[in-house]
């Protein structure tokens, strides 16, 4: 005769603590059940164990874990790295040309490249920002400005400057922008007025107040019609020169009435709105010129794009010297 046996199971559960994947503390309740067996043998039986494990941590969300604010703080860290690497390439070209690209006999580029040098910007680079400095492409082929002129569907004017070593190229890869914006190529250039302008870079530990201050004296002994701030920067001036061209014995006579500290950074032409179209920030075509502006930025050949776009969010420069209206 077979007997059916029950162990007490009183005895044979137990509560005990464990830890999850994620290391905080979770409990497994253990529990141990005999199994029923038909046996000759009154106390034979089998034992089996049973886990089950609950969580009580909240579940990682994005943008709240350690690997997110490192992926954050890095991206923050690059871009502005790379802005420091843009605005020295900028320095080097203009020294470059300015003064020859031989650092034996410019001192003020071997400066320049030492401090690149040390932020980690590569010798390609380098060497790449002072061949544009000599009008010379990566390849080594010579460089050619190009300027195309255009206007966008909301009436829009603008130009494209171009520096390329193949014209042909640059000029389709350039219409094949416009033409898809919708936009079409006409003489604008009577819209402008071209200027030769230099980036005047002063103090940062000077508040906007002081330098403005500190430049009045110097720009009224030059032909200067208008230094302003530069928006978004702290320390960086443009002032626009009277003159039609861009003298380097000007540029010397600046760099010598600038109060100590001061430096010119960057010389060029510039063209100037001579009026302005208002746009809509929040707008179809305010989207649509920003998109078209972008796509421009992402051809390697544009240097700079100028138009006669005014945002409707504009406000006057609040530090500005105006001395010819």
């Amino acid at each position: 005769m077979s007997v059916h046996v029950y162990r007490p199971l009183r005895v044979l559960r137990r509560v005990a603590p464990g830890y999850c994947a994620n290391g905080l503390l979770a409990v497994a309740i253990q529990s141990t059940r005999p199994s029923l067996r038909t046996s000759t043998r009154l106390f034979d039986h089998d034992i089996t164990s049973t886990i089950r494990t609950f969580c009580v941590s909240p579940h990682c969300q994005s943008g709240h874990n350690k690997w997110s604010k490192i992926r954050h703080d890095k991206g923050k860290k690059d871009a502005n790295k790379a802005n420091s690497f843009s605005k020295l390439s900028e320095q080097i070209t203009e020294y470059t040309k300015r003064y020859g690209a031989d650092p034996k006999t410019n001192g003020r580029l071997k400066l320049l490249l030492d401090q690149a040098k040390k932020s980690g910007m590569s010798g390609t680079s380098m060497e790449n920002a002072v061949k544009r400095g000599q009008g010379l492409s990566i390849s080594g082929k010579p460089l050619e400005t190009v300027n195309i002129e255009g206007m966008t569907q909301e009436g829009v004017s603008f130009i494209v400057e171009c520096v390329t070593d193949n014209k042909l190229r640059t000029l389709q890869d350039v219409r094949l922008i416009i033409n898809k914006a919708g936009g079409k190529l006409t003489p604008v250039s009577y819209l402008f007025v071209k200027h030769p302008y230099m980036h005047l870079t002063g103090p940062e530990d000077l508040s906007p107040e002081s330098q403005t201050a500190a430049l009045e004296d110097p720009v009224l002994e030059l032909p200067i019609e208008y230094v302003g701030l530069l928006p978004g920067e702290t320390s960086t001036w443009e002032a626009r020169v009277e003159y039609s061209e861009p003298p380097m014995q000007l540029v010397e006579e600046m760099q010598k009435v600038l109060p100590e500290g001061w430096s010119v950074t960057k010389t060029g032409m510039k063209y100037y709105p001579s009026d302005h179209v208002q746009v809509e920030d929040d707008s179809e075509a305010g989207d649509a010129f920003r998109t078209f502006v972008d796509k421009l930025e992402d051809c390697s050949d544009v240097t700079e794009i100028y138009s006669n776009l005014r945002w409707s969010s504009y406000e006057p420069p609040k530090h500005e010297i105006v001395l010819t209206e």
